[in-house]
């Protein structure tokens, strides 16, 4: 049970526990306030990693220490950011970086998984005559910059924790790389231009026809994955005009 304590000591101590003061601090101030009965009102007020505004920031509703000081401003209660920061870490919290990701739409989210469920039944051997490629986009003139997130360990990669960009929009090195089952193929730099269809034409006649023939591999019977970005859509008829 809660010792009952007047309500303006109360709103002072929610206040100070927000800002990361200790018990030992709060009980010099008020010293007929034992440091049992703070740990309740702390628990009372902050609640644990399951609290409100705990929950708030794991499912992004709180994107950042910022939103939860915003939030407890509209309870009236104004406070710090490091204060605020000082609580998520005792909490557990952390600042993470984002995870870049190619923007994927809810379409092509539904063929991943149709492709995935189609394919899941594939033996060792199956998998061995396919090939995936990427690319790797390097900036010419500057980073794109460094975005974090808030998490209290959770694997879990939510759609907060990820920024998605569109590949194909110049100002940058691009490198092109294939992978097969035996080891990684050859691989092939853009540096000038647009990534266009005779970017990704010159791409299949150097290096990817130079691994199926380095690794003696069937180009009749070879299978080829590719991601969906917006330059990809000559991929497979350049590949079926290939073999």
């Amino acid at each position: 049970m809660v010792r009952p304590i007047p309500t303006e000591i109360q709103n002072y101590i929610n206040l100070v526990l927000i800002e990361g003061y200790s018990y030992f601090i709060i009980h010099k101030i008020y010293s007929n306030i034992g440091l049992s009965t703070l740990s309740q009102y702390k628990n009372k007020f902050l609640g644990d990693s399951t609290s409100p505004k705990a929950r708030n920031l794991q499912n992004g509703s709180f994107n950042s220490p910022k939103g939860v000081q915003s939030y407890l401003l509209t309870l009236g209660v104004e406070t710090l950011l490091r204060g605020v920061r000082y609580v998520l870490g005792s909490e557990g919290f952390k600042a993470k970086r984002k995870v870049k990701t190619t923007f994927v739409n809810a379409t092509n989210k539904r063929k991943h998984i149709a492709w995935a469920k189609k394919h899941q039944h594939y033996t060792v051997n199956d998998w061995r005559k396919w090939g995936f490629s990427d690319e790797t986009k390097i900036n010419m003139w500057d980073s794109d910059g460094k975005s974090y997130y808030w998490t209290d360990g959770a694997t879990e990669l939510l759609s907060r924790q990820i920024e998605s960009h569109v590949q194909g929009d110049g100002g940058s090195i691009l490198f092109w790389g294939l992978i097969t089952a035996e080891k990684p193929g050859y691989g092939s730099t853009i540096t000038e231009g647009n990534v266009n269809t005779k970017a990704y034409i010159d791409i299949f006649q150097t290096s990817f026809l130079g691994t199926l023939e380095y690794y003696g591999l069937d180009r009749k019977n070879f299978r080829f994955q590719q991601d969906n970005a917006t330059p990809h859509t000559v991929y497979q008829e350049v590949f079926y005009l290939i073999q």
